[in-house]
């Protein structure tokens, strides 16, 4: 019985925010009434009652007494996907237009961290990437990166404002899975200047280590992720079954 209820919750959020990816309600919107809702989706009122809940919970719509249930100003993603794919994907997929700010592009020598998790000699040449990743011209992620240089000589600042890994994959490099850590740390000055946000405002931190198909690492970073647009998301399979 439990189960089927929340089959029916998850039936009311993917029609709430199925319709928020598609703008067919955009931000400050009031979407249908409960009643309604109860009507389209053959559900009770407090199957979506709770619904409603966990999505103003989510940060995705607000309810104002009296009058309705509107979606937020800056809605979540509904989710991100651990290891989906890169940022202008995931944001296309929403309807959302990526956008890239504050970009430096250095090519350095890599230090004891970045050999070993690149698996390289010491001292060997790599781009060193830092940029702002938006959507619909909101600050989103902070990105520390590095990229074999090797594999991308010919690399400028105007390619990196795009998508890195649409560039690679021309090259023949293309993104097969990634190991990543993930921590919940206080945003210090520098980041929250560049996210739009408060020093101290709460961040995901991801350390990642992206690999082609043969195993090898092209690329290692660090991403920050503001809390009030992103819920991560993984989906857990038990093996023996």
């Amino acid at each position: 019985m439990k189960k089927n209820i929340s089959n029916k919750n998850d039936i009311v959020r993917s029609y709430i925010l199925d319709r928020i990816q598609q703008r067919v309600y955009t931000a400050g919107q009031i979407i249908e009434s409960e009643n309604k809702l109860c009507e389209i989706l053959n559900v009770s009122r407090m199957t979506v009652r709770k619904a409603l809940d966990s999505l103003v919970s989510d940060g995705i719509v607000y309810k104002e007494k009296g009058r309705g249930t509107f979606v937020s100003k800056q809605p979540k993603y509904s989710e991100f996907r651990c290891g989906a794919g890169g940022f202008t994907q995931e944001a296309k997929k929403r309807g959302m237009v990526p956008s890239t700010t504050d970009v430096t592009l250095n090519l350095i020598e890599a230090n004891e961290k970045i050999a070993k998790n690149l698996n390289i000699p010491l001292h060997e040449k790599v781009w060193e990437i830092t940029r702002v990743r938006c959507a619909d011209g909101i600050p989103n992620i902070y990105v520390e990166e590095y990229f074999l240089y090797t594999h991308c000589p010919d690399l400028t600042i105007d390619i990196v404002h795009q998508s890195m890994y649409e560039y690679l994959e021309k090259k023949g490099i293309l993104f097969a899975f990634v190991d990543q850590k993930l921590e919940a740390v206080s945003c210090n000055s520098e980041i929250a200047k560049k996210l739009h946000i408060k020093k101290g405002y709460p961040l995901i931190r991801m350390s990642l280590i992206a690999y082609m198909k043969n195993g090898i690492p092209f690329n290692c970073g660090i991403e920050y992720y503001r809390t009030d647009h992103y819920t991560l998301v993984q989906s857990i399979y038990n093996k023996d079954l």
